[in-house]
């Protein structure tokens, strides 16, 4: 049960995180997937649901839930070590993104450089210039295949102050279709050219405007802490994850109610249909519902259909918030109105507040109880950590 419990909070947890436009370390495959996929359906679809839904607090679960051993538990969870070599490394990742430029003479233009170039395009035929075709001062690092090709190839010996005139053809599948399989001539000025420094320096470090940070030792102890906490935070998720999959595998559900059922079956369908249009609109990838959950499938090595894979996920999900909810009832663990509404303002004034022109219109159109059960799940597993004992997985 553990693998596919923990494949299902991933699949839920990888669309609450592409919903939440953002994304932050909570219990994972806790009810926050709910919520997330609660708002993207609301806010961006409108969907009107076409099986009747109810939730975890329409049902006496003390008929439907036989809940196990939840408290007393013994818990398996590592903290990652911070070592020298993982600051050296997430120092080589910031340097890599925003390395330190220095202007080059006495060469001209060579592989790997950044030049500030100047250039008009124009068609071949009638050297009338294009739209989109002309800028100045672009910056430009001759090898990334940011401009069509032949474009930085043709920059590669240009000196600085010299122009070269590029005699060049659009892709026929260029996405402009005015441009498309057209001829074309940019006429090409080079300013300067720059190269990234080999290595970070103190230099770097003062170029960035840290405020904490003046000097490549003080930016290193700062990284050692960023990590730290990072480290801290996915300890205690996982401290976290395991009480509930502990209490979860404890517990045994009578009967899945059919309308609970399509409650959850809708959250997760809409998740998968909203990842697959965020795909598309961040990446350009096209791929169907099926595609995407085969592909999903074969990386977990999981064999069997799509419709089982998926209906196998949603009643995981359903089982896990009634055991949730169950405990919720015994320990008389509860959120407040306020808690909710804390939490929905939160995604209002971080993602939202440009979409609608209050806090109670973006409000209305959701569904609260999605909120509600990711406030309950983290307070749960909040309860369950403080009655388990935790040990080194090590």
């Amino acid at each position: 049960m553990k693998k596919k419990f923990m494949l299902s909070a991933a699949l839920m947890l990888t669309v609450a995180c592409v919903s939440a436009c953002g994304s932050k370390t909570e219990t994972e495959g806790s009810a926050e997937a709910s919520t997330e996929v609660g708002t993207e359906a609301a806010a961006t679809e409108g969907a009107e649901q076409e099986a009747p839904t109810k939730t975890v607090l329409d049902y006496d679960l003390d008929k439907l839930v036989k809940l196990g051993e939840y408290t007393g538990i013994t818990i398996e969870a590592t903290k990652t070590e911070i070592t020298d070599e993982a600051v050296e490394s997430s120092l080589k990742s910031a340097y890599a993104s925003n390395p330190l430029m220095k202007d080059v003479t006495g060469r001209k233009v060579e592989s790997g450089d950044t030049v500030d170039i100047d250039f008009e395009g124009k068609y071949a035929d009638t050297l009338e210039a294009f739209e989109g075709g002309t800028s100045e001062h672009y910056s430009l690092v001759i090898g990334s295949g940011s401009f069509i090709d032949g474009f930085e190839d043709g920059l590669i010996g240009v000196g600085i102050g010299e122009t070269v005139d590029l005699n060049l053809t659009f892709p026929e599948n260029y996405q402009a279709t005015d441009l498309a399989g057209k001829d074309v001539v940019f006429t090409v000025k080079v300013n300067g050219i720059k190269v990234a420094e080999e290595e970070p320096s103190d230099e770097w470090v003062a170029s960035l405007g840290l405020e904490d940070a003046k000097t490549l030792e003080e930016y290193k102890a700062q990284l050692k802490e960023e990590l730290e906490a990072d480290a801290e935070e996915e300890y205690k998720a996982e401290v976290m994850n395991q009480a509930i999959e502990v209490a979860v595998d404890n517990a045994t559900v009578e009967e899945v109610p059919e309308e609970l059922y399509n409650r959850y079956s809708k959250m997760v369908n809409s998740s998968v249909e909203s990842y697959i249009q965020q795909l598309y609109y961040t990446y350009g990838v096209q791929t169907t519902v099926d595609e995407y959950i085969t592909s999903l499938m074969q990386s977990n090595g999981i064999s069997g259909t799509v419709e089982d894979y998926l209906g196998d996920i949603i009643t995981q999900q359903t089982k896990r918030s009634m055991i949730v909810q169950a405990i919720a009832n015994k320990e008389g663990i509860e959120v407040s109105e306020q808690e909710v509404d804390d939490m929905i303002r939160t995604y209002y004034d971080s993602y939202y507040s440009q979409m609608y022109s209050t806090f109670e219109e973006f409000k209305a159109i959701l569904d609260t109880e999605d909120y509600r059960e990711t406030i309950l799940t983290d307070k749960v597993a909040e309860f369950l950590v403080e009655k388990d004992t935790v040990v080194d997985a090590q």
